[in-house]
């Protein structure tokens, strides 16, 4: 369970906690004496379990669209007031308005959500006066003014805490999935420079050997001509493993550019980043490796970073076209394509590889990432 789930479980706990405290003591006192108007205490509990539904509804996990949620806490302030406005009012009602603060702080820039606080707060001015009387108002509302100050503050810190966290697991992730690549592109080096010197060196004179010794059997005689024919022959041999070495050294110089992809999803808490790339994929040139690698290294950055998404599915696979990446998330997506400094440089990347790539979206509907890189592309 990632941070921001953790923190809608315990806005669960907390805020079905106060609506509690608020509730059970005028549902006991009101048990326990007789009920001079039943409708009016009837309509103050439907206005708690209202209260109740609509956040319970805000703190779903599926909930991740901003207006929903503003439209869930002004029914939960409509609520509050409801309570406040009934007779069984006992004073405790204003602090279901720390709970709602606890939610726009996450919802609001700091400006539109102390608006928020304080038009809340002089609606429970109002109410209270007509309730009671002007000095239980003016205790009660400026009273719980502070708490969802605090309240919006505690949320804001703990958004950009877990953006930041976020971020921070999302550039680990990169550079792991990076780390592979070079590695494997390390490795690869290395058996190419060891089947270099094996074939150059030691093949050349394993060659001059097997020359020298077919010239010298022609030139011995008796027993002495046999025991070159078998050193020749030995010679050929081991000419052949050399061979054989160096060719199954260059035979494994593919890029294994599935274990890089499945390195990055593995470092990415949240969204939850999906692979689908058959288990034995690989890549002959590590310049267009880089390229795919790159490429859903930016996507994924931007579905953190700007997306709000849940899930980010990757899948790539090979076709007649060469190699086709397509990328997707179900975040808030965006009414138009603004092409920044990330999505420019994918761009750039597939183009100077003889690749195209295409971006799709729309409000609502995630982003979508098309992309084509030709087999043996260069620039």
């Amino acid at each position: 369970m990632n941070f921001r789930d953790d923190y809608r479980r315990l806005l669960r706990i907390g805020g079905l906690s106060i609506w509690a405290a608020v509730g059970v003591p005028v549902v006991l006192i009101t048990s326990l004496r007789p009920v001079r108007r039943p409708d009016l205490y009837v309509a103050w509990v439907i206005a708690l379990a209202v209260f109740a539904a609509a956040f319970w509804r805000a703190t779903s996990p599926r909930r991740t669209r901003k207006r929903p949620g503003l439209a869930l806490a002004a029914i939960q302030a409509g609520a509050v007031l409801a309570l406040m406005a009934l007779p069984p009012c006992f004073g405790l009602e204003g602090a279901l308005f720390v709970v709602i603060a606890l939610q726009t702080g996450a919802l609001l820039p700091k400006g539109s959500a102390r608006l928020w606080i304080g038009a809340q707060s002089a609606a429970m001015f109002a109410v209270m006066w007509i309730h009671w009387d002007w000095h239980w108002s003016v205790v009660l509302a400026f009273a719980y003014v502070p708490f969802q100050l605090i309240a919006d503050a505690t949320t804001r810190l703990l958004a950009d805490e877990t953006a930041a966290r976020e971020r921070l697991g999302a550039a680990n992730a990169e550079l792991e999935a990076t780390r592979e690549l070079l590695a494997q592109s390390t490795r690869i080096a290395e058996r190419s420079r060891i089947a270099r010197e094996l074939h150059d060196v030691l093949g050349h004179h394993l060659t001059a050997l097997s020359l020298n010794l077919e010239i010298a059997s022609h030139r011995t005689e008796g027993d002495a001509r046999e025991r070159v024919v078998t050193a020749q022959s030995l010679t050929k041999l081991l000419l052949g493993d050399v061979r054989a070495v160096v060719g199954a050294l260059r035979s494994d110089d593919r890029l294994d550019l599935a274990a890089a992809l499945r390195k990055l999803a593995e470092g990415i808490p949240r969204p939850r980043v999906h692979v689908a790339i058959p288990a034995e994929f690989s890549v002959d040139d590590p310049v267009s490796a880089e390229v795919l690698l790159r490429c859903a290294q930016e996507f994924v950055t931007n579905a953190v970073r700007h997306a709000q998404a849940e899930n980010v599915w990757l899948e790539v696979t090979r076709s007649d076209s060469g190699i086709e990446i397509h990328a997707r998330d179900d975040g808030r997506g965006a009414a138009m394509v603004r092409s920044g400094h990330g999505l420019s440089g994918m761009r750039e990347r597939f183009e100077q590889r003889g690749g195209a790539l295409s971006v799709a979206t729309a409000p609502g509907r995630g982003f979508t990432i098309d992309a084509v890189l030709p087999v043996g592309a260069a620039p």
